[in-house]
């Protein structure tokens, strides 16, 4: 989402939007959401809840024959659309947009995957997002402490071949 201090007129707002688009997006070690990127490389836009109905959030790429009457051809091919109650409680809209959307959309463009195909498996991708969440909460109730691998400190000696006496 571009966010700026004031009100832009119509042609500086589109040389901000190329602007930000043309920006390179810093890769993050791992993301497990797919793309490797920290922003969606989409316009999310906040939507009241009589424009989105029931919908949490949709992006332009969702087959028209999927969306209800209302919002068919309206929503652009580089936009998110979010209902405004989601995205004013932070950790639900992290999950749903940078979980959900961001998981499908990778799929989507990566995998070739259908919408359906790739919002059944972002569902999934989140439901066990939130489990791992639960587990890792639970875990810090009973004082279990997380781990990581174990790393070898000291570096060994190359193995060395030795020739056989006949």
């Amino acid at each position: 989402m571009l966010l700026t201090g004031v009100e832009m007129t119509e042609k500086e707002n589109s040389l901000e939007r190329k602007k930000h688009t043309k920006q390179k997006i810093k890769q993050s070690d791992y993301d497990p959401y797919g793309r490797g990127r920290e922003n969606l490389p989409f316009f999310v836009k906040v939507k009241p809840r009589s424009v989105m109905g029931e919908y949490i959030a949709l992006h332009g790429l969702v087959p028209q024959n999927e969306l209800p009457e209302n919002l068919r051809h309206k929503i652009p091919e580089n936009e998110i659309w979010i209902r405004k109650d989601v995205y004013d409680n932070p950790l639900r809209r992290e999950r749903i947009l940078q979980g959900h959307e961001k998981f499908e959309l990778e799929l989507m463009e990566t995998r070739g995957l259908t919408y359906k195909q790739a919002h059944r498996r972002a569902e999934l991708h989140e439901k066990l997002f939130k489990i791992i969440e639960e587990i890792r909460t639970e875990e810090k109730k009973i004082g279990i402490i997380p781990y990581d691998s174990v790393n070898v400190v000291e570096p060994q000696e190359p193995f060395r071949k030795t020739k056989q006496k006949k």
